[in-house]
């Protein structure tokens, strides 16, 4: 029998997708996507066109998906309440078949250098890292998992080790190991320690991932990636600088907040700043 979610799609200000991102978590969320709406999305960015600004529409739909036993409507009032500028929501109820004939529209493959280009198990060219979609995780579409992905493109040196802060897929630590770096992936989730490792044997790769807290890491690395909300990144910093053997990237940093994160990591060299849309990617030398 097909299983199937209770599927939410709210209207929201692109501001706003993160900070309710993670209030939509902590009510239960399985999983989160963020889609432009119908007509607006931009469009792809060409090889030449690195510098053109490309105008980001003001408006996002999330779809998030709950159990179908999972009653949120009390506290989903009081998000919509909390955060006027929402617009309406409505639920639906989706099939295992349904997402993933979604996913297929939203996940398509990507290359990030000659060595290292990322695909769905539909569109997998030989020698590509496959990730099969699962509903709680990212998939590197997203422009802050690309920009580590650029870092550990630009930087893995083989043998060398490589530390994944918050693995969630593994997509990270598993592009290094891709690459022939010694990867080690974290996270609190243990849904995420079972994703990363499933992916690891669907690519043949050897990993090790764990739920090892940050704040008990104690060997440094020669190259740290870290995508993690700000808050995290800024709450987690006297942990994390330590860990830094030689470079460190961060993302998963909204704009408005970047000159926080550049405080709480000052004691490290800034080699580059990107920003796509609303979010900022940084990458450090120890």
């Amino acid at each position: 029998m097909s299983q199937e979610w209770k599927e939410l799609s709210w209207i929201v200000p692109r501001e706003l997708t993160e900070i309710l991102g993670a209030e939509l978590s902590d009510l239960g969320a399985l999983g989160i996507q963020e889609d432009y709406l119908e007509g607006e999305e931009p469009p792809p960015r060409q090889p030449w066109e690195q510098d053109k600004i490309i105008e980001d529409p003001p408006k996002r739909c999330l779809k998030v998906w709950f159990g179908l036993e999972h009653e949120i409507d009390d506290a989903l009032l009081t998000l919509k309440n909390k955060y006027p500028s929402t617009e309406g929501y409505s639920w639906s109820v989706v099939a295992e078949e349904d997402w993933e004939q979604d996913w297929k529209q939203h996940f398509t493959r990507f290359v990030i250098s000659d060595h290292l280009a990322v695909s769905p198990p539909w569109e997998a060219q030989e020698g590509d890292l496959v990730i099969e979609p699962g509903l709680a995780f990212g998939t590197g579409n997203h422009p802050t998992t690309h920009s580590c992905l650029e870092a550990i493109a630009h930087w893995a040196v083989q043998g060398e080790s490589c530390l994944d802060l918050g693995c969630g897929t593994g997509i990270l630590a598993l592009a290094a190991a891709k690459l022939g770096m010694n990867a080690l992936g974290v996270d609190f989730d243990p849904d995420a320690i079972q994703a990363s490792r499933q992916n690891a044997r669907y690519n043949g790769l050897q990993a090790q991932f764990n739920d090892t807290p940050i704040e008990e890491l104690r060997t440094s690395y020669p190259l740290v990636v870290a995508n993690l909300y700000a808050e995290v990144l800024i709450g987690l910093s006297s942990s994390i600088v330590p860990l830094v053997g030689r470079h460190l990237a961060l993302a998963g940093i909204l704009a408005d907040r970047v000159h926080l994160v550049k405080e709480a990591y000052r004691s490290l060299t800034i080699v580059r700043e990107k920003q796509e849309g609303d979010w900022v990617s940084l990458w450090y030398s120890a």
